[in-house]
């Protein structure tokens, strides 16, 4: 008996069936030239993907030049079919100057119909029906595609009988030929699938059809939630959240994005949200020949949005055959809240948080707070206030307020690790409190690994881990965690900026030069990269090579605001007195923020230090000591501290902090 693979694509009230070339509304057939049901066709099968005006006209007409005026006709007569108005796109958008893209959800099936092909079975078109749901003849039809049709002949019946027995022969032949190719496709496809495994992903953020005041966070969020899930699973790394945030509000291709992203798998969706109610449509894209692997949609009530989370995860862990523990399958469903309200007030708070500045810091706090106020049991608003409260104090530049957020940052991740002590990001952040504020390193590094056990695909983790190794002098061991966190996030500026420090704690300054210059090509503009030229600054200093050390030393307060004036003044003290001159400069013009303690303990004893001047190197060392500011990193490795090694303060400050001298 044979069978054939009948192919669907569905959108709205329409459905293409591609075998036939037909197009239906609502069970009526449309009318459409052959081209316009192409143009169709390709801009349904690419939904959701902005496709350029060449491309296009290369797919509908493959071995013919034309010009863009018919791929325009054929856009808007597609639009007259589909019924769209004037300046009301809900299938085709036009992206100006670019292309068009089909923006309807599409539900793509495949029927299996078997039976043998007598002419019982062949079934003839209704015929085609036009938007005023009059009848279109087939005569009509082939003349509005440019065809003059020859006068008929009649048959004799002997001819038309053999010309069925060949055309049935013919659809016979064409069906056998598509069901083998089509076995034969899907089992290459297995084969290729099973044969290169799995071992990445990126979500990337969720592109929102529309934009119901305060929604913006959705997409974004909703990508990072399904990133913590994943993130659990051990046997696939997945990209964080702050490295696919560029890609958010972005057409981008799956296919290259993953390739860039380094990974084998990318998660991409829609999401529509409107009322009480959110559509979300997801597939999971294979970056090696760009096929999806599997796609979905879930149309729900917004208070759903829970399951709609935990049925993604577990689609894809199973689409991707991963093999999940006990442990791992608790955590890819666990439910932190039930409470919408606060779950929406949590989903926030990360929008903002994950813009890493600080005002946008602020703002996250205020939602983290909010979400812990709604429902006092929700664990991860008090792993999310926490993890402000460790990056503002690392960004305050006041030493009182660096002073107040990290024991509020512990006091939030005791909390949340008491409610659940599973949380990988909170068994982090108190990490950094007992590392950073307490100097507790075997509390400190007990959470840190700890971290990484529940959570092997946590970069913060390994990357903290590293700054902790290299506090206490195990820097080969640094080094390792550090090219972990690399590994899990190769385009992260933190963790390149980070690498580049340990180069200079290891005192290989040409390594630190290299790694700083690819770190600022990823991202020039961040706004820690007046980091990355200071340490640049210090790196040819080390060298002997003032001028270029001067120009990344003004080049690092050029991007931190500094007035052009200061500037001016600093280049001339250099070009003066060289970079002593320079640095004695810059003391003397920031006398009124070092009073008011807005300049970190630390940094001024490394100046000081530079300058030469032992006893204002100490003071400023016993004040970061006393304020809990001091970098330990910087004690114990700087060259610019060998000078007061053998010095007795010096050991007396090494045996407080609790280090071997």
């Amino acid at each position: 008996m044979a069978k054939t693979i009948k192919h669907f694509y569905e959108f709205g009230s329409f459905v293409i069936d591609a075998n036939r070339r037909l197009l239906f509304r609502d069970g009526q057939t449309v009318s459409l030239t052959p081209k316009s049901f192409d143009t169709l066709l390709v801009l349904v099968q690419s939904s959701g993907q902005m496709l350029e005006k060449d491309l296009l006209m290369q797919k509908v007409w493959p071995d013919t030049v034309v010009e863009e005026n018919n791929l325009s006709q054929n856009i808007s007569a597609l639009r007259r079919v589909l019924g769209e108005n004037r300046g009301d796109h809900q299938f085709i958008i036009t992206v100006p100057g670019r292309g068009y893209k089909f923006v309807a959800d599409v539900n793509e099936r495949w029927e299996e119909s078997s039976g043998p092909l007598s002419s019982d079975k062949l079934i003839e078109p209704e015929p085609p029906v036009n938007l005023d749901g009059q009848i279109t003849s087939a005569t009509q039809a082939l003349s509005q595609n440019g065809f003059k049709p020859a006068i008929a002949q009649p048959a004799s019946p002997v001819r038309l009988r053999h010309s069925r027995q060949v055309l049935y022969a013919f659809f016979a032949f064409v069906g056998l030929g598509i069901i083998l190719f089509y076995f034969s496709f899907a089992s290459r496809s297995k084969s290729v699938a099973a044969s290169v495994p799995v071992r990445s992903i990126a979500v990337l953020p969720f592109k929102q059809l529309s934009n119901e005041g305060g929604d913006e966070y959705l997409g974004v969020s909703l990508a990072d939630a399904l990133i913590t899930k994943l993130s659990n699973i051990r046997e696939i790394a997945v990209r964080p959240t702050d490295t696919v945030l560029k890609y958010n509000g972005q057409n981008v291709d799956p296919s290259r994005t993953g390739h860039e992203l380094g990974v084998d798998t990318v998660l991409e969706g829609n999401l529509q949200h409107s009322g009480d109610r959110i559509r979300v449509t997801v597939q999971l894209i294979s970056v090696n020949d760009g096929v999806p692997l599997w796609a979905d949609k879930y149309d729900e009530k917004f208070t759903n949005i829970f399951d709609v989370q935990d049925t993604i995860s577990e689609r894809v862990a199973g689409k991707l055959a991963l093999k999940l523990s006990a442990q791992e399958q608790q955590l890819l469903t666990k439910r932190f809240t039930e409470s919408p309200e606060a779950y929406q007030a949590y989903l926030k708070g990360r929008y903002y948080w994950n813009k890493r500045t600080s005002a946008a810091l602020e703002e996250g706090l205020r939602y983290f707070q909010q979400a812990k106020d709604i429902d006092p049991s929700y664990a991860l608003a008090y792993a999310g206030i926490a993890d402000t409260y460790v990056l503002l104090g690392h960004r305050y530049d006041s030493v009182e307020d660096q002073r107040d957020a990290y024991p509020k940052a512990k006091s939030a991740a005791i909390r949340a690790l008491q409610l659940n002590d599973m949380l990988a990001e909170a068994h982090t952040s108190l990490a950094v409190v007992k590392q950073r504020y307490d100097l507790d390193w075997a509390g400190s590094e007990q959470e840190y690994k700890r971290a990484i056990d529940l959570n092997p695909n946590y970069a913060t983790a390994y990357q903290m881990y590293s700054s902790l190794l290299s506090t206490v002098g195990r820097l080969d061991e640094a080094l390792v965690q550090l090219r972990h966190a690399q590994d899990l996030d190769p385009l992260s500026y933190s963790v390149n900026s980070d690498l580049g420090v340990l180069y200079y704690s290891r005192l290989e300054y040409d390594k630190v030069i290299e790694q700083f210059r690819r770190t600022l090509s990823i991202s020039p503009n961040d706004s820690y990269s007046y980091v990355a030229h200071r340490y640049l600054g210090w790196a040819y200093e080390a060298k002997g090579v003032h001028d270029d050390a001067e120009k990344e030393f003004l080049k690092s307060m050029e991007v931190q605001g500094t007035d052009a004036g200061i500037l001016n003044e600093l280049n001339k003290a250099y070009k003066d007195g060289g970079l002593k001159a320079f640095w004695q400069k810059w003391l003397l013009l920031h006398q009124d923020r070092i009073a008011n303690r807005r300049v970190s303990p630390t940094y001024l004893a490394t100046i000081y230090a530079f300058l030469g001047d032992k006893d204002q190197t100490f003071k400023w060392l016993q004040t970061a000591y006393e304020d809990k500011s001091i970098v330990i990193s910087t004690l114990i490795f700087d060259y610019r501290f060998d000078y007061l090694r053998s010095d007795p303060r010096y050991k007396e400050l090494i045996k407080r902090i609790g280090l071997p001298s």
